[in-house]
């Protein structure tokens, strides 16, 4: 590769967020192949199948997407012990502190979604701060629509009543609130979200609610309402 290829520079792939182990996995299958149509193999069995005699310089082509699918592969497929050791850095760098007792639970939430690890920030940090922005794309869309906020102190209602903060009864009890008021599940979902988030879009609704436990939702919802109700 000429120094100026794209991905020729080791320090794009440190500034860039990817796990070492999956570049040296890719860089290892340029120009060489185990015959057997594998791809993501630990750098062990690299060692032990590699043959200087298979390797064919004019099959070497780099693809950055190809990279970045080896990323995030390795990314799901990785154990969460060495998730949050490469995490930590990023996570540090951004001034984004977790809660230590629910830093596996937040990081499990997008670990199957990321690509690169320089994204983590930037996923979980409503997690670490009440002081969270709103998205004005998704305040228009969810919050500002006609009935959006009463959506939002219906279910705060119903939520408090709950001994139990997980998951599945969280969506049970929003499917159920749905229902008897006649509207769909989504009416609830979509506010909810923004409400707790800030964003549109992020990990299921339910675990995350489930992560956040019970007194921050409502107190987002309660404070969300109250931010958009002029």
């Amino acid at each position: 590769m000429s120094k100026r290829d794209v991905g020729a520079s080791i320090t794009s792939y440190l500034d860039g967020g990817y796990v070492p182990e999956a570049v040296l996995n890719y860089f290892c299958l340029l120009g060489w192949s185990p015959k057997d149509d594998r791809e993501i193999m630990p750098r062990e069995e690299i060692i032990a199948r590699f043959d200087l005699a298979n390797v064919n310089r004019k099959g070497a082509h780099f693809d950055l997407a190809k990279c970045d699918w080896f990323n995030a592969q390795y990314i799901q497929q990785m154990p969460m012990e060495r998730y949050r050791e490469l995490t930590a850095p990023w996570l540090t760098k951004a001034g984004v502190a977790l809660p230590p007792g629910q830093l596996d639970a937040v990081l499990a939430l997008e670990k199957m979604k990321v690509t690169h690890l320089s994204e983590v920030p930037g996923r979980v940090d409503f997690f670490a701060t009440e002081d969270f922005s709103y998205d004005p794309a998704a305040v228009d869309k969810s919050l500002c629509k006609p009935g959006a906020l009463d959506r939002l102190a219906q279910l705060a209602e119903a939520y408090a009543t709950l001994d139990a903060f997980d998951a599945a009864t969280l969506e049970a009890k929003l499917k159920e609130l749905a229902a008897t008021l006649g509207v769909k599940p989504a009416e609830f979902i979509h506010p909810a979200r923004v409400a707790v988030s800030g964003r549109s879009v992020g990990p299921s609704l339910y675990h995350m609610l489930e992560v956040l436990g019970k007194d921050r939702v409502l107190a987002r919802l309660q404070r969300t309402r109250e931010r958009f109700a002029a």
